[in-house]
């Protein structure tokens, strides 16, 4: 099982070099970077949504919407009928940068897959969805 392991941390290194390659083309960091993909386009998303999404604590998640609308990458709204929530967007500059996320990530995606069958990326979608399941399953019964 070792062998299994191993690959999966040396995909999971590989994974986040392209993953720092991307968000330093970006200018963002880690964090940012995954706030911008979590958005949806034109899309509202509310904070603590934002915050599960990306997997981080409602302080820590702050900081990185500060830094994002400073950037000029999405905008903080105030609901109307309740002034407690308040609504993210994407800022045109945003969804500019989400696309070339986005583009980014589908020429790895090809890199990946180009030299494999249907059949092939299939099985493989297949036994990553199984070990995702597999692991969530583990981490929950903790």
């Amino acid at each position: 099982m070792k062998e299994i392991y191993d690959l999966i941390i040396k995909l999971k290194l590989i994974g986040h070099c392209t993953e720092n390659r991307i968000s330093s083309s970006c200018k963002l960091s880690l964090s940012e970077l995954n706030g911008i993909i979590v958005m949806k386009g034109e899309q509202a998303i509310t904070c603590s949504d934002f915050s599960k999404k990306i997997n981080l604590s409602p302080s820590r998640t702050s900081r990185i919407i500060d830094h994002l609308v400073r950037k000029g990458l999405i905008l903080r709204k105030t609901k109307e009928k309740d002034r407690r929530t308040t609504l993210l967007f994407l800022t045109k500059k945003g969804q500019k940068v989400q696309a070339k996320i986005n583009q980014e990530q589908k020429k790895f995606e090809y890199l990946l897959t180009s030299q494999l069958s249907k059949e092939d990326i299939e099985f493989i979608k297949r036994g990553l969805q199984l070990l995702e399941k597999i692991m969530e399953n583990k981490i929950q019964r903790r």
